[in-house]
Protein backbone atom coordinates (compact mmCIF):
# COMPACT_ATOMS: atom_id res chain seq x y z
CA UNK A 1 0.00 0.00 0.00
CA UNK A 2 2.76 2.19 0.50
CA UNK A 3 4.50 1.62 -2.40
CA UNK A 4 0.71 2.78 -4.08
CA UNK A 5 0.94 6.11 -2.19
CA UNK A 6 4.29 6.86 -3.48
CA UNK A 7 2.83 6.17 -6.82
CA UNK A 8 -0.46 8.50 -6.29
CA UNK A 9 1.58 11.39 -5.46
CA UNK A 10 4.20 11.17 -7.74
CA UNK A 11 1.46 11.19 -10.38
CA UNK A 12 -0.20 13.90 -9.28
CA UNK A 13 2.73 15.87 -8.80
CA UNK A 14 3.64 15.33 -12.68
CA UNK A 15 0.46 16.51 -13.96
CA UNK A 16 0.02 19.28 -11.43
CA UNK A 17 3.43 20.66 -12.78
CA UNK A 18 2.62 20.10 -16.11
CA UNK A 19 -0.90 21.53 -16.04
CA UNK A 20 0.41 25.11 -15.52
CA UNK A 21 -1.16 28.01 -16.75
CA UNK A 22 -0.73 28.65 -20.41
CA UNK A 23 0.64 32.42 -21.24
CA UNK A 24 -1.98 34.80 -20.74
CA UNK A 25 -3.24 35.77 -24.10
CA UNK A 26 -4.39 33.02 -24.85
CA UNK A 27 -7.12 32.69 -22.84
CA UNK A 28 -8.05 36.51 -23.09
CA UNK A 29 -11.03 37.37 -25.59
CA UNK A 30 -11.79 33.85 -26.50
CA UNK A 31 -15.44 31.61 -26.87
CA UNK A 32 -15.42 28.71 -23.66
CA UNK A 33 -14.94 26.25 -26.44
CA UNK A 34 -12.16 27.76 -28.06
CA UNK A 35 -10.45 27.54 -24.75
CA UNK A 36 -10.81 23.74 -24.67
CA UNK A 37 -9.44 21.13 -23.67
CA UNK A 38 -7.22 23.33 -21.45
CA UNK A 39 -10.12 24.67 -19.35
CA UNK A 40 -11.26 21.40 -19.09
CA UNK A 41 -7.81 20.09 -18.42
CA UNK A 42 -7.16 22.56 -15.20
CA UNK A 43 -11.17 21.32 -13.67
CA UNK A 44 -9.61 17.21 -14.11
CA UNK A 45 -6.74 18.54 -12.34
CA UNK A 46 -8.51 19.42 -9.56
CA UNK A 47 -11.21 16.47 -8.92
CA UNK A 48 -8.18 13.96 -9.91
CA UNK A 49 -6.34 15.72 -6.89
CA UNK A 50 -9.75 15.72 -4.98
CA UNK A 51 -10.16 11.89 -5.36
CA UNK A 52 -6.80 11.21 -4.38
CA UNK A 53 -7.91 12.47 -1.37
CA UNK A 54 -11.08 11.25 -1.21
CA UNK A 55 -9.74 7.67 -1.69
CA UNK A 56 -7.25 8.37 1.60
CA UNK A 57 -10.51 9.43 3.77
CA UNK A 58 -12.02 6.39 2.38
CA UNK A 59 -9.61 4.27 3.15
CA UNK A 60 -9.18 5.77 6.68
CA UNK A 61 -13.32 4.82 7.04
CA UNK A 62 -12.72 0.71 6.14
CA UNK A 63 -10.16 0.86 8.66
CA UNK A 64 -11.86 1.75 11.40
CA UNK A 65 -14.99 -0.36 10.30
CA UNK A 66 -12.95 -3.74 10.57
CA UNK A 67 -14.60 -5.65 13.23
CA UNK A 68 -12.26 -8.63 15.22
CA UNK A 69 -14.53 -11.21 13.30
CA UNK A 70 -12.98 -9.97 9.94
CA UNK A 71 -16.69 -7.95 8.33
CA UNK A 72 -16.86 -4.60 8.14
CA UNK A 73 -19.44 -2.28 8.64
CA UNK A 74 -20.65 -1.14 5.17
CA UNK A 75 -23.56 0.97 6.48
CA UNK A 76 -21.32 2.96 8.89
CA UNK A 77 -22.10 6.70 8.13
CA UNK A 78 -18.51 7.58 7.35
CA UNK A 79 -18.07 4.77 4.92
CA UNK A 80 -21.48 5.65 3.07
CA UNK A 81 -20.15 9.62 3.23
CA UNK A 82 -17.09 8.81 1.89
CA UNK A 83 -18.02 6.66 -0.97
CA UNK A 84 -20.66 8.95 -2.64
CA UNK A 85 -18.43 11.79 -2.44
CA UNK A 86 -15.98 9.59 -4.03
CA UNK A 87 -18.47 8.58 -6.45
CA UNK A 88 -19.64 11.66 -7.33
CA UNK A 89 -16.22 12.91 -7.95
CA UNK A 90 -15.30 10.23 -10.32
CA UNK A 91 -18.66 10.87 -12.22
CA UNK A 92 -17.54 14.41 -12.67
CA UNK A 93 -14.52 13.35 -14.37
CA UNK A 94 -16.54 11.90 -16.57
CA UNK A 95 -18.91 14.42 -17.50
CA UNK A 96 -16.14 16.59 -18.53
CA UNK A 97 -14.35 13.62 -20.36
CA UNK A 98 -18.01 13.18 -21.90
CA UNK A 99 -18.22 16.76 -22.69
CA UNK A 100 -15.04 16.64 -24.47
CA UNK A 101 -15.83 13.48 -26.22
CA UNK A 102 -18.75 15.05 -27.86
CA UNK A 103 -16.86 18.52 -28.61
CA UNK A 104 -14.43 16.60 -30.78
CA UNK A 105 -17.18 14.93 -32.65
CA UNK A 106 -18.89 17.84 -33.57
CA UNK A 107 -15.20 19.24 -34.71
CA UNK A 108 -14.79 15.99 -36.41
CA UNK A 109 -11.53 15.13 -35.28
CA UNK A 110 -11.32 11.63 -34.43
CA UNK A 111 -8.05 11.12 -32.25
CA UNK A 112 -9.66 13.26 -29.98
CA UNK A 113 -12.91 11.78 -29.50
CA UNK A 114 -11.06 8.45 -28.86
CA UNK A 115 -8.45 9.84 -26.43
CA UNK A 116 -11.63 11.15 -24.31
CA UNK A 117 -13.63 8.45 -24.55
CA UNK A 118 -11.08 6.74 -23.06
CA UNK A 119 -10.92 9.05 -20.14
CA UNK A 120 -14.48 8.71 -19.64
CA UNK A 121 -14.30 4.98 -19.63
CA UNK A 122 -11.47 5.16 -16.81
CA UNK A 123 -13.46 7.25 -15.23
CA UNK A 124 -16.13 4.90 -14.95
CA UNK A 125 -14.49 2.23 -14.22
CA UNK A 126 -13.32 4.26 -10.64
CA UNK A 127 -16.72 4.90 -10.20
CA UNK A 128 -17.77 1.17 -10.50
CA UNK A 129 -14.99 0.02 -8.25
CA UNK A 130 -15.72 2.80 -5.69
CA UNK A 131 -19.47 1.32 -5.19
CA UNK A 132 -17.56 -2.37 -4.77
CA UNK A 133 -15.52 -1.02 -1.81
CA UNK A 134 -18.88 0.70 -0.06
CA UNK A 135 -20.66 -2.57 -0.69
CA UNK A 136 -17.75 -5.25 0.65
CA UNK A 137 -18.82 -7.09 4.03
CA UNK A 138 -15.80 -8.73 4.90
CA UNK A 139 -11.71 -7.41 5.07
CA UNK A 140 -10.96 -9.90 2.58
CA UNK A 141 -13.79 -8.54 -0.14
CA UNK A 142 -13.00 -4.62 1.24
CA UNK A 143 -9.33 -5.20 0.73
CA UNK A 144 -9.75 -6.60 -2.90
CA UNK A 145 -11.91 -4.20 -3.68
CA UNK A 146 -9.10 -1.49 -2.61
CA UNK A 147 -6.66 -3.00 -4.51
CA UNK A 148 -9.03 -3.09 -7.75
CA UNK A 149 -9.51 0.75 -7.08
CA UNK A 150 -5.98 1.71 -6.47
CA UNK A 151 -4.91 0.32 -10.42
CA UNK A 152 -8.18 2.38 -11.40
CA UNK A 153 -7.32 5.45 -9.93
CA UNK A 154 -3.66 4.96 -11.27
CA UNK A 155 -5.19 3.84 -14.90
CA UNK A 156 -7.29 6.75 -15.03
CA UNK A 157 -4.06 9.37 -14.10
CA UNK A 158 -2.03 7.45 -16.15
CA UNK A 159 -4.51 8.16 -19.08
CA UNK A 160 -5.30 11.99 -18.33
CA UNK A 161 -1.53 12.54 -18.07
CA UNK A 162 -1.29 10.96 -21.77
CA UNK A 163 -3.72 13.70 -23.17
CA UNK A 164 -2.96 16.58 -21.07
CA UNK A 165 0.99 16.18 -20.02
CA UNK A 166 3.36 19.23 -20.43
CA UNK A 167 0.78 21.25 -22.79
CA UNK A 168 1.26 24.02 -20.24
CA UNK A 169 4.94 24.30 -21.46
CA UNK A 170 3.45 24.47 -25.73
CA UNK A 171 4.34 28.36 -26.57
CA UNK A 172 3.20 29.09 -30.01
CA UNK A 173 3.60 32.07 -31.79
CA UNK A 174 0.33 34.27 -32.01
CA UNK A 175 -2.24 32.64 -34.53
CA UNK A 176 -0.64 29.36 -34.20
CA UNK A 177 -2.69 26.39 -33.09
CA UNK A 178 -1.68 24.66 -30.47
CA UNK A 179 -2.08 21.11 -31.88
CA UNK A 180 -1.67 17.23 -29.62
CA UNK A 181 -0.38 15.02 -32.29
CA UNK A 182 -0.39 11.16 -31.38
CA UNK A 183 2.32 9.41 -30.18
CA UNK A 184 3.78 6.42 -31.91
CA UNK A 185 2.60 3.17 -30.42
CA UNK A 186 6.50 2.62 -29.19
CA UNK A 187 6.78 5.74 -27.50
CA UNK A 188 3.48 5.19 -25.63
CA UNK A 189 4.17 4.44 -21.81
CA UNK A 190 3.10 1.93 -19.84
CA UNK A 191 -0.96 2.04 -18.68
CA UNK A 192 -1.27 4.25 -21.51
CA UNK A 193 -3.86 3.26 -24.35
CA UNK A 194 -3.76 6.21 -26.58
CA UNK A 195 -1.06 9.46 -25.66
CA UNK A 196 -0.10 12.49 -27.91
CA UNK A 197 2.20 15.41 -27.52
CA UNK A 198 1.77 19.53 -27.31
CA UNK A 199 2.75 21.39 -29.95
CA UNK A 200 2.23 24.13 -32.82
CA UNK A 201 1.24 23.85 -35.99
CA UNK A 202 0.66 26.97 -38.40
CA UNK A 203 -2.09 25.88 -40.16
CA UNK A 204 -5.14 23.83 -38.27
CA UNK A 205 -5.33 20.98 -41.10
CA UNK A 206 -1.88 19.73 -40.42
CA UNK A 207 -2.84 18.80 -36.94
CA UNK A 208 -3.33 15.08 -37.09
CA UNK A 209 -4.26 14.55 -33.64
CA UNK A 210 -7.10 17.06 -31.93
CA UNK A 211 -6.52 20.89 -31.73
CA UNK A 212 -6.57 23.00 -28.22
CA UNK A 213 -7.10 26.57 -28.61
CA UNK A 214 -5.40 29.13 -31.35
CA UNK A 215 -2.60 31.94 -29.89
CA UNK A 216 -4.43 34.98 -30.41
CA UNK A 217 -3.21 38.27 -31.57
CA UNK A 218 -1.44 40.16 -28.39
Amino acid sequence: MTAFKHLIAWSLAVFSTNLVATPGRTMHHMSASSREPFSSFRMLDAKLTLLSHQQSILKASLNRGYRDSGTTDAMSPSRIRASKRMSSTAAGIGRIAAALEHLYQRRHQPFGVRMFRILRIRARAVQGSVHAVGRARTRSEAELAETKLDEQIVSLIVQFQAASGGYGATRCSPRAWTCCEPKRSEDLLQGEKVGCKWCCVQRSNTCTGFLGPRIPLP
